[in-house]
Parts: C-alpha cells; sequence; structure tokens
C-alpha cells in the first residue's frame, strides 16, 4: 500500500513539474519571463535589436553565423518559427528575397529597418537594365541611427509596457553611432585618396556619406561574377589613381581582388559590409562598431589618410 502512495506521488510531481515548465518556457524552449521575442533576418539587425531591447527581448538572427545573406533561403521550419515572434525586423531593400512572401502571412509587428531611409538605386544582378534598391544603408552610421528608431518603435508598439526602456537604450546605442560618424568623419577628411576599390557594391551610402568614390567588383550580392571587360577596367583604374590596396571580404572568396592586385601590384585588405559575421568573430566580442572601427582603420590605410 505505502508503494503505491509513493508510485503516485512521484507521478503526481512529474506531471506538476510538466506543467510547471510547459508554462515557463515556449514552444522555441526559450524563457517567456515578459522577454519580447524577437527575429531579425540577418546579423547588423540582429546586433541593433539586441542593443535596443538588450534583457528585456528574446533576439534570433534568421542568417545563420557566417552565412552570406543576399541569396540565403531560411528552412520551412525556421519561417514558421520565425511567424510566432511578436517582431520580425527585415531590411526593407534589395536584400531577403524570401522575406516578401514571409510578410504576407506574418500577423504580428513587422519593422522595416528602411522606413523613412531615402534608398540608392542600383542595377539588378540579372538585368543591368534594370534599378532595384540598395539594402546597403545599414553601412553610414547617420542612417544606422534611423535604423534603431525604427527599431525601437516597433518594441514599443509590440511592449507599450517597457517602451521607457527600449527608448533609454536606443537614445544610448545612437550615442554611439554618432561618435562612429565623427571618428569616420574626422578620420577621412585628409587622405591623399579618395578612390576605393571593393569586392561588392556594397558601400554606396558610406562612399555618399563621407565623399569617397567607389568602385566595386562584383554587384549587390557578392557572389556576381564580373566580366572581364569590368576587371580590365578596374585595373585599369588602380594604376592611374595610385590605389595601393583593393579591398576583398570575410564571407566572399578573394579571388578578383587577388586577381586585380596581382595585375597592378596592389595590396589586398579586408572592407568588411558586416553582413554576418562568424560565431568565432563574435565569441571574440566584435561587433557592428568593432568592424566599422576596423572599417576605418583599413580605409585610412588604402587612402593614405592623415
Amino acid at each position: 500500500m505505502t508503494k503505491k502512495i509513493l508510485a503516485s506521488l512521484v507521478l503526481l510531481l512529474v506531471v506538476v513539474a510538466g506543467v510547471v515548465y510547459a508554462t515557463k518556457y515556449n514552444s522555441t524552449g526559450s524563457s517567456s519571463n515578459d522577454k519580447l521575442r524577437v527575429v531579425a533576418s540577418y546579423y547588423p539587425l540582429y546586433d541593433f535589436a539586441k542593443n535596443v531591447g538588450k534583457d528585456k527581448v528574446l533576439v534570433s538572427n534568421m542568417t545563420p553565423a557566417g552565412s552570406e545573406p543576399h541569396d540565403y533561403e531560411p528552412s520551412a521550419k525556421a519561417l514558421a518559427d520565425a511567424q510566432k515572434a511578436p517582431v520580425f525586423v527585415y531590411n526593407g531593400g534589395y536584400m531577403e528575397p524570401w522575406v516578401s512572401g514571409f510578410l504576407h502571412d506574418y500577423k504580428n509587428t513587422p519593422v522595416k529597418a528602411s522606413d523613412g531611409i531615402d534608398l540608392l538605386s542600383a542595377e539588378a544582378e540579372d538585368n543591368p537594365a534594370e534599378k532595384v534598391q540598395d539594402p546597403h544603408f545599414w553601412l553610414d552610421p547617420v542612417l544606422a541611427q534611423k535604423i534603431v528608431d525604427n527599431i525601437r518603435d516597433g518594441f514599443s508598439k509590440a511592449d507599450p509596457a517597457n517602451q521607457d526602456f527600449y527608448a533609454k537604450n536606443a537614445s544610448d546605442y545612437k550615442a554611439q553611432l554618432a561618435k562612429l560618424d565623427d571618428d569616420f568623419r574626422s578620420g577621412l577628411s585628409q587622405c591623399k585618396l579618395r578612390t576605393v576599390i571593393s569586392s561588392h557594391d556594397a558601400f554606396s551610402y558610406l562612399g555618399k556619406r563621407y565623399n569617397l568614390d567607389i568602385a566595386s567588383i562584383a554587384g549587390l550580392s557578392p557572389e556576381e561574377e564580373p566580366s572581364a571587360a569590368k576587371l580590365a577596367e578596374l585595373s585599369q583604374l588602380v594604376k592611374d589613381k595610385g590605389i595601393n590596396y583593393v579591398f576583398f571580404e570575410s564571407l566572399v572568396s578573394p579571388r578578383l581582388a587577388d586577381t586585380i592586385a596581382s595585375e597592378t601590384g596592389a595590396k589586398t585588405l579586408v572592407f568588411d559590409p558586416i553582413e554576418g559575421l562568424s560565431d568565432a568573430d563574435q565569441k571574440q566580442g566584435k561587433n557592428y562598431l568593432s568592424v566599422q572601427r576596423e572599417n576605418l582603420q583599413n580605409l585610412r590605410t588604402s587612402l593614405a589618410c592623415q
């Protein structure tokens, strides 16, 4: 009899524990203790969202660490899981090919990062005569502040009880972005050169902000293959302008940058569009701000700045 009572008590405890666990944790295994669940489509938006939400949000990145987001296609499971998130942050330009279909069924709070930003036009990869919206606006520290505002507003809409918290965090982070802008302005104000050869067409906004001439090897997507004529044209530009460095990216093969460098006697340097950071980089504490400062230092080297 005693054994039956003990067995019943154990069973009851197991059931109660299961109910408590199910109540405390949502379907993704994360604590639901009033944390706002947020999904961002790729790394910079993920980083900005973390800085705005801090410990009151649970942010996930749809694009795996170290992956290039231009051509990435999330799995059906990842898309279904993201549909449940109270907030979804995405670019709004010619960036994530899967987002338009996703938004058709998304019923919660979407945050379009490009809201209020005048997007530049660029050539479509498959049809140069077609103009599309350049999505790389996050590389401009001034426009990045507008992205932070948009994320703050989205969080406040989805979680109005914590809107003052989000506003304070957004203000603090925007101050860091403003300092980054100041550093770019002063760091690039006195340079011998003003022309940059980049791996792909990701730096038009940054170039416009700081009066740089950007010539890219590939188009909006780093996977686009330039023609032999384009490579020859860029090689001649390097020679004519006395350019000493050709930039490549950490997530993309440096093959084409190496080709131009070897033909012209130039060297190569990293110019990171911050489209995705590897797990190793993130574990080392790298983020949008730190990588932008590395970009600035490499720009100063390539442009022979004082």
